[in-house]
């Protein structure tokens, strides 16, 4: 029965897709690696060249059975970086992929599990800079995490969101808020929404069997602002809230049945992912305009004045091909002033600058949307050694997750133990080839840094290997 739930969920996600105005039209083709046969990530395709991007890598989690899903940091380009499958795409996918910061590293983390229609029950993995796990952020008091969202705290403590099914009249989700201590898993705060959001706030129908849950809230972003209040995003009541830490009483709303402020006409989102606070003391959100296509999703930043309770529109930054995305997505703003936008239910991200150019666009393929993507600084080295194949002569090097690789030194000869440096090559992409100056038996290659300082060496390979 769950196998065929999670059928119907797929195929009703791939005719959203299919009917929202993407521009592709095919599944992806799948990258195939001669040293990594294991790794077969979707290709990504990049539709407008980088040109002026900001520093750092491109962070999504493609999920979906048209190729490996799984978190996956790529280049400008569009080449993968690292890549970790996950599941099968979909019994079990992952969701949420990020760099963050625990115990004072750098840090990657994402969500995976099992889906329901809209929500997850599954947890958060933390991986150290060398992609060895080193935490699972669960959700406590019996419940599981959902996959929308695990922030870390400065106090090395996480915020996430959980969903927990209430029996009232009829059956209720209700969003939950929790914040756990990493270290321990004890619950820190526990706010439950129908303490404090009422079911009439909603703007989705009741649905027809009155035995079906009701998701009358629909949680998908948590953060908190200097004060520790907590900035909530409720898709399906169409309000932003900022709650009391204290009391978790509803300071405020924006947007929705029952907004506490005067919106320029420009200003009204729905279905809106995403809501943060800037250092400028702006809001940044995505709003997904919409449920079904039509109207055009768009990153926006706003001025939210909460004394004079107003809001207007400070840049906006719509689909560049006039897309909805009827699900899913993010609004990131950058450190220099960019804004990196992931479509969600659309499988592509864009980079714009102040002025709203395009300067970096890309594709997923149809079939593999992810949920979120970043762009986000990271430095990654691995524990395990880069891997090499010989083959017709030819040398393949790869190193997943190495970040710091500039230069491949190939090494040949006529055992394992009697290899010699024969050529140095720039590193080009995932997977480096390399023709050998003249036939060999064996073969190894070493990954030098900027400096040509040698990072690692991997082991021999025979020819065909």
């Amino acid at each position: 029965m769950r196998s065929k739930v999670v059928a119907v969920l797929l195929a009703a996600l791939a005719l959203l897709v299919a009917t929202a105005g993407i521009g592709v039209s095919a599944p992806p083709e799948s990258h195939h690696f001669i040293t990594r046969p294991d790794l077969s990530p979707p290709v990504v395709r990049i539709d407008t060249p980088a040109n002026g991007t900001e520093p750092g890598s491109i962070f999504v989690a493609p999920h979906g059975t048209a190729a490996q899903s799984g978190p996956m940091i790529i280049d400008d380009t569009g080449q993968p970086v690292w890549f970790q499958p996950v599941g099968d795409g979909a019994q079990l996918f992952t969701m949420d992929f990020k760099a963050q910061t625990y115990q004072g590293q750098p840090v990657l983390t994402w969500w995976q599990g099992a889906p329901h229609p809209g929500y997850g029950d599954g947890e958060y993995v933390v991986l150290d800079r060398s992609y060895q796990q080193i935490a699972t952020v669960r959700a406590g008091n019996g419940l599981k995490a959902d996959l929308h969202e695990m922030i870390i705290t400065p106090r090395n403590t996480a915020l996430l969101i959980a969903y927990h099914t209430v029996q009232l009249d009829r059956p209720v989700v209700e969003g939950v808020v929790q914040e756990i201590d990493i270290a321990t898993g004890a619950v820190l705060l526990d706010w439950r929404s129908l303490d404090h959001v009422a079911l009439d706030e909603s703007t989705v129908p009741l649905p027809e069997d009155p035995a079906a849950p009701y998701d009358y809230l629909h949680l998908n972003s948590i953060t908190e602002d200097a004060d520790g209040n907590l900035l909530i995003s409720a898709r399906h009541t169409d309000t932003i809230y900022q709650v009391d830490r204290a009391t978790g009483d509803v300071r405020w709303r924006l947007g929705g049945k029952r907004s506490d402020f005067a919106a320029d006409p420009d200003a009204v989102f729905a279905r809106q992912h995403d809501a943060r606070w800037q250092p400028d003391g702006t809001m940044s959100l995505f709003d997904n305009a919409a449920s079904e296509p039509g109207p055009v999703s768009r990153g926006l930043v706003l001025a939210v004045d909460q004394e004079a309770r107003t809001a207007r529109v400070v840049r906006e930054f719509k689909h560049p091909g006039g897309g909805t995305s009827v699900s899913q997505g993010d609004h990131q703003v950058l450190p220099g002033g960019n804004s990196f936008v992931g479509w969600g239910s659309q499988p592509e991200f864009t980079e714009f600058d102040q002025n709203g150019e395009v300067v970096l666009h890309g594709s997923l393929g149809d079939g593999m949307p992810s949920y979120r993507a970043f762009r986000l600084p990271w430095a990654g080295t691995p524990t395990e050694p880069p891997v090499a194949a010989l083959n017709d002569d030819t040398v393949y090097a790869s190193w997943n997750g190495a970040t710091e690789v500039r230069t491949w030194r190939v090494l040949a000869g006529p055992a394992p133990d009697q290899l010699n440096p024969v050529a140095d090559v720039p590193k080009a992409g995932f997977e480096t080839s390399a023709p050998l100056p003249s036939p060999a038996p064996y073969a190894a290659v070493e990954a030098l840094d900027a400096n040509g300082q040698v990072l690692s060496r991997s082991e021999p390979v025979p020819a065909g290997a």
